[in-house]
């Protein structure tokens, strides 16, 4: 029995397909692509530091958004307005000055008026000053008062000096003016205010209160004269 023919080594087995050669085998595998955030991009998950402080704008815009609205809603309904003050009279007796001394005594009264509708005011450590020009002569104390709404009430204040040193141009200048049977005279008034709506109270607050260039006819003789020209309404301002 013969032997089947072998095939010759050194050639390719005859392929089915009919062609000379095998198909090259698959690769092992794919290329294996790095994430985008390796070549420069930014991470996928998000920067939790620029996070947080996104939050913390967000809360603090929406906070004065909220706490503005309420304050338009409060001045709406409320509406608040500072009180009014009027210089009703002012007086001066006993005038004198001369050799850098002053001597006189004061009696003023204000007229003080509370335009809301809805609020009250307290006045504490209520003071009053007497002023020529810029110059500081004298001041009082006047007691605490409050003021319901729609109010008014009259305050006095009574001020006194006797042989004050002064500076001797304020002498010079006080004596050029009366020569003229007039001084003129600047008032201010200070007080700590508070406003109450209902139960809520505001921060008490720092009043101030300027009656200035009241005309004040002082007879050479007597020392003695009082405001010309009617009441005067005076600046209010805190």
């Amino acid at each position: 029995m013969e032997n089947p023919p072998r095939p010759v080594t050194g050639y390719p087995a005859p392929n089915p397909n009919g062609h000379p050669y095998q198909a090259p085998p698959p690769p092992l595998s794919q290329p294996y692509h790095y994430p985008p955030y390796y070549q420069g991009a930014p991470p996928p998950y998000p920067n939790r530091r620029a996070t947080f402080f996104r939050t913390i704008l967000i809360v603090t815009v929406a906070f004065f958004v909220i706490f503005g609205s309420i304050l338009l809603i409060f001045w709406l309904v409320v509406r608040p307005r500072l009180p009014e003050f009027e210089m009703s009279s002012l007086s001066v007796s006993n005038f004198s000055a001369n050799q850098s001394h002053v001597t006189g005594t004061w009696d003023a009264r204000f007229h003080a008026t509370n335009p809301n509708k809805k609020m009250s005011v307290s006045y504490y450590d209520v003071v009053s000053y007497i002023f020529f020009k810029s110059d500081y002569l004298t001041r009082t104390q006047i007691a605490p008062f409050k003021q319901e709404t729609r109010t008014e009430t009259d305050l006095t204040a009574k001020f006194s000096i006797i042989d004050s040193y002064v500076d001797t141009k304020l002498v010079n200048d006080i004596n050029a003016e009366r020569a003229r049977s007039t001084l003129t005279f600047n008032v201010k008034l200070e007080a700590i205010a508070g406003f109450r709506y209902g139960g809520w109270r505001t921060r008490r607050r720092l009043i101030r209160v300027w009656c200035n260039n009241v005309p004040v006819n002082v007879t050479s003789s007597s020392g003695s004269g009082s405001m010309v020209g009617g009441p005067r309404q005076c600046r209010v301002g805190m």
